[in-house]
């Protein structure tokens, strides 16, 4: 193995931020001290692997945040040479994102590239089989479950989702697991899919500083809200629900090891 299977019981968050964009705020280690002081759990995301080192460093001295390696659709024409590096990169990190497909751009040959290289992430994830991706769907919701099947070894935790919902039904039937943040909580379809999830398949996300929260930029913070959000629409307390929350993300470490190791 190239990394614990499980965390370490001392370094268990309360809350969990799956999708972070710590880089780039504009005081990042302060982002992150408080964070670690309200024991919440951040993935850092990044978009492009250039940037992987300055995140590593950024939280290598907190209690809870672990850094990612992506390469974010959006950037992949400007950033294609940067796979290379992500190849050098790739066994620093348990988790890969953001990665993923975006479609906002109607153009065929940058959706062709997109995919090109979302294969070769997945291909490679899948080879190592211990891997928890953090995937990017917009408007490429259909591409991006059939691009990852129902027998990939490994997470995949699709960040954001606002697809169709006969995909959203694909997508749980593949085993796959769904972020929640403080826009899909404020929107109306973001409260539609959140009630088609299963309980057991849901983690907390802020996409910050990218999400605004009254008029604000997001922080981990926000986290907390989403959970008490996401305890009113489930009819349970918010203590119940934050544990739910914590349990899922231990859980996706645990099929990691099986997965791993079958």
């Amino acid at each position: 193995m190239k990394y614990a299977p499980t965390i370490p019981t001392d370094k268990i968050p309360r809350f969990l931020d799956i999708h972070c964009h710590v880089d780039l705020f504009e005081n990042p280690q302060e982002v992150l001290q408080q964070a670690d002081n309200r024991d919440i759990g951040i993935v850092a995301v990044t978009n492009t692997p250039s940037v992987f080192e300055y995140t590593a460093n950024l939280v290598a001295g907190t209690r809870y945040a672990q850094p990612a390696l992506g390469l974010h659709p959006q950037l992949i024409e400007e950033r294609a040479t940067e796979l290379a590096l992500m190849w050098q990169l790739f066994d620093r990190t348990r988790f890969i994102g953001e990665v993923g497909l975006d479609y906002t751009d109607s153009r065929q040959d940058i959706r062709r590239h997109q995919r090109k290289v979302f294969s070769s992430i997945l291909e490679r994830c899948q080879a190592s089989g211990d891997k928890i991706l953090i995937v990017h769907s917009r408007r490429a919701a259909v591409d991006v479950v059939s691009a990852i099947g129902d027998k990939f070894r490994g997470i995949v935790i699709l960040h954001w989702y606002s697809g169709p919902s006969n995909i959203l039904e694909r997508a749980i039937e593949n085993d796959l697991y769904f972020s929640v943040n403080p826009a899909m909580i404020q929107s109306k379809r973001g409260n539609e899919i959140i009630r088609m999830l299963p309980r057991t398949r849901v983690l907390t996300e802020t996409d910050a500083p990218l999400v605004s929260v009254g008029g604000n930029p997001a922080k981990p913070l926000d986290v907390t809200g989403v959970v008490a959000r996401l305890a009113v629409m489930w009819g349970e307390s918010e203590e119940k629900t934050r544990s739910l929350v914590i349990n899922t993300y231990l859980r996706c470490f645990n099929a990691i090891e099986h997965m791993h190791t079958s």
